[in-house]
């Protein structure tokens, strides 16, 4: 499985192809750095190329053989050398053995070591090829005969072979139904709901696989809207989840986030950032204060802030009355107590934080003064029609949106 010719960079290799400029590549890496994920998926995301041609540039770069396996060709001995609910969880499979050698088609060269795993159970040497996400799912339901999935199942299913089912590809909505005696997952995908009876472990499923893990976002009672990243050997990357939580368990809803260049233009523009950094990095205390008339889209960017204009491991907490679940991957978000934010301020006090969010009217001047000096960076959500003027004491910058649905910031 090693290949000593070192592996060119796969914008390097797309630009010797002719498919992409220097210029694309600029783009794509700035989208990465500001929304993560890998960079062939932010050419994607981008409308730079399509998901085809990433599989493509994907096996040249990694020297692997590109596949569309047909299921009808498939040996289904050769397939059953691993059973469909490994095949299921890592949407992978076996689909030709020749001469002592076994062929692995997988859905990215990130899942080399399925090879070494396959080569342990058989003893047989292994190769890989890949093959879309979506085209090997297909063949691996036809294949172990899983397609259609009928509802109602009455075999129990690992969360690892629900999730896959309910992402490879990503349907259009997937949930669980937790109740005291039972699991239920259902997957809505093309319009048509399928059923089925899970095992119980879904809670430490779950915790291993998203962040924040939900036992520590879970309300025991209500309802609650959080975003949470997926583990990088999953897809899709980030997911938004609902959940509505009572005496009698849980119902859970997950729905897949589709990086779109909106979601980019959400964020303030590189030459703001770069601006707000500049600042950021040349005195003692920046106050920024972030208007949008509800507050809606000012919180949402108070919790972003800290990634885009600190170093990767900053610390930083973000007090917000309302939407505290707008949850991020590097800010805990919390609520501020609802008898007054002492006690949290003398807890902050003592953290020493990077940078804090924070959703207070300046008029309360003794509380206000005292949270200017939380940390070197401090962010104020504020609200109204229209931007504060004069800006209030002590804020360095204004960044502010007319409208919580227009596109860029204007700052001041």
């Amino acid at each position: 499985m090693s290949n000593s010719k070192p592996k060119k960079p796969l914008g390097a290799l797309l630009v010797e192809l002719g498919r992409i400029s220097e210029a694309e590549i600029e783009r794509a890496l700035e989208h990465q750095r500001l929304q993560g994920g890998y960079f062939g998926q932010a050419l994607v995301d981008l409308g730079i190329i399509d998901q085809q041609e990433l599989d493509l540039g994907l096996s040249t770069q990694a020297n692997i053989p590109y596949v569309t396996p047909d299921p009808e060709q498939i040996d289904p001995e050769v397939a059953s050398l691993m059973p469909a609910i490994w095949a299921q969880r890592h949407n992978a499979m076996p689909i030709e053995r020749d001469k002592g050698w076994l062929t692995l088609v997988v859905d990215s060269p990130l899942k080399s070591g399925l090879a070494d795993e396959l080569a342990r159970r058989t003893g047989l040497s292994v190769r890989l090829a890949l093959c879309s996400p979506r085209v090997l799912n297909d063949a691996i339901r036809k294949v172990y005969h899983l397609d259609p999935v009928q509802d109602g199942a009455s075999s129990i299913l690992s969360l690892e072979a629900f999730w896959s089912l309910a992402t490879s590809p990503p349907a259009s909505s997937w949930g669980l139904s937790v109740r005291r005696n039972q699991v239920i997952g259902w997957i809505d995908s093309d319009e048509r709901i399928s059923r089925h009876v899970l095992m119980h472990n879904w809670l430490s499923f779950l915790d291993q696989l998203l962040s924040p893990p939900p036992s520590s976002v879970l309300p025991p009672h209500g309802l609650r809207q959080w975003r949470a990243t997926v583990r990088s050997d999953q897809s899709p990357p980030a997911v938004m989840i609902e959940s509505l939580s009572g005496p009698g368990g849980h119902d859970l809803v997950f729905e897949p986030v589709r990086f779109t260049k909106k979601t980019g233009e959400q964020l303030p523009s590189t030459e703001q950032l770069l601006s707000l950094r500049k600042q950021v990095n040349s005195q003692e205390r920046t106050v920024i204060a972030v208007h949008s008339p509800t507050g809606r889209s000012a919180r949402e960017l108070v919790t972003k802030l800290p990634k885009l204009l600190l170093k990767p491991d900053h610390r930083s907490v973000c007090l917000l009355s309302e939407g505290a679940h707008a949850i991020s991957d590097d800010v805990l978000v919390v609520p501020p107590q609802d008898d007054g934010e002492e006690d949290v301020l003398e807890f902050l006090e003592r953290l020493n934080l990077d940078a804090v969010g924070l959703d207070i009217e300046p008029t309360r001047m003794d509380l206000w003064e005292r949270m200017l000096e939380l940390a070197p960076l401090v962010l104020v959500v504020m609200t109204g029609s229209d931007a504060p003027e004069p800006l209030p004491h002590g804020v360095d910058r204004l960044l502010t949106r007319p409208e919580e649905s227009a596109h860029g910031w204007t700052l001041k």
